[in-house]
């Protein structure tokens, strides 16, 4: 109610100020039209008064014109308003976009640290395992006293033989995983530019420094444009620290990246 008086103000005080000047119009019309007395101290025949009439469509014509300047202004005052809506909303999106892909991104950091535990859980396992084999085998070795104790020796041999092979087939399988793990944090951290071909590979050489922090990025070969180049060197610099590998010997520090987006996986 007080915006809607707020606005016919401006309009009552435009009325008000044509009225006054029609009426100051009627005023001098009507006092030069009247005869004056001679200075002579005679007088002349007085000339009949002619009355004017007021012309009541330029009053109205005056109206309508206030009325259509009001209307355009109301106009023009909705259109801001749709206007600043329209951004506000925009603004609104594209802020819950934001927010969506950084929950999306740190759901897929989270999943990669929990494989990465349980690579280390299980690395440390078959290390313990084969600790312990080891030291059992050494303590047959000092019992020299039977033949049974030659044959427990001969078999601890064989168990560890077999426990070595394995665990360097799960060594160089732990290597291809933590490879994985390291090239989906980079994909996670990337931000692809519109114009990236869908059979994107590129060929990365990256040197890291003991935690994790990369150093260095060399691009090899790539089959993108310079833009999607610079912004896979970017992703990179922005995965930093990558993943510590599940066991501390296979750490490198020249590393060896396939970026390919549409592959399985990548290599060290």
């Amino acid at each position: 109610m007080e915006t809607s008086r707020q606005r016919l103000l401006p309009w009552v005080y435009s009325v008000l100020l044509h009225a006054a000047f029609v009426v100051l119009l009627v005023l001098s019309i009507h006092w030069t039209n009247s005869t004056l007395p001679s200075l002579g101290g005679k007088s002349n025949t007085a000339q009949p008064v002619q009355a004017t009439v007021v012309d009541q469509k330029l009053i109205q014509q005056q109206m309508a014109l206030l009325r259509a300047q009001d209307k355009q202004k109301q106009k023009a005052a909705q259109q801001l308003q749709q206007q600043a809506a329209a951004a506000k909303s925009e603004r609104q999106q594209e802020e819950q976009k934001v927010a969506q892909l950084k929950q999306q991104q740190a759901a897929a950091q989270q999943a990669l640290d929990q494989k990465l535990a349980d690579l280390q859980k299980q690395a440390q396992a078959e290390q313990d395992h084969l600790a312990k084999l080891k030291a059992e085998a050494t303590a047959q070795a000092k019992k020299r006293k039977s033949a049974a104790n030659a044959r427990r020796r001969a078999e601890l041999q064989r168990e560890i033989q077999v426990e070595e092979q394995a665990r360097d087939a799960r060594m160089a399988s732990l290597d291809q995983q933590w490879s994985a793990l390291i090239t989906q944090q980079i994909i996670n951290n990337w931000v692809q530019p519109p114009n990236t071909p869908d059979n994107l590979k590129c060929e990365l050489k990256v040197e890291q420094v003991p935690g994790g922090t990369v150093v260095s990025v060399q691009m090899v070969s790539c089959n993108g444009d310079d833009a999607i180049r610079q912004s896979i060197v970017t992703a990179v610099y922005r995965a930093s620290p990558l993943p510590p590998p599940p066991d501390p010997t296979l750490f490198q520090r020249d590393l060896h990246v396939t970026f390919c987006p549409g592959c399985s996986s990548g290599g060290d």
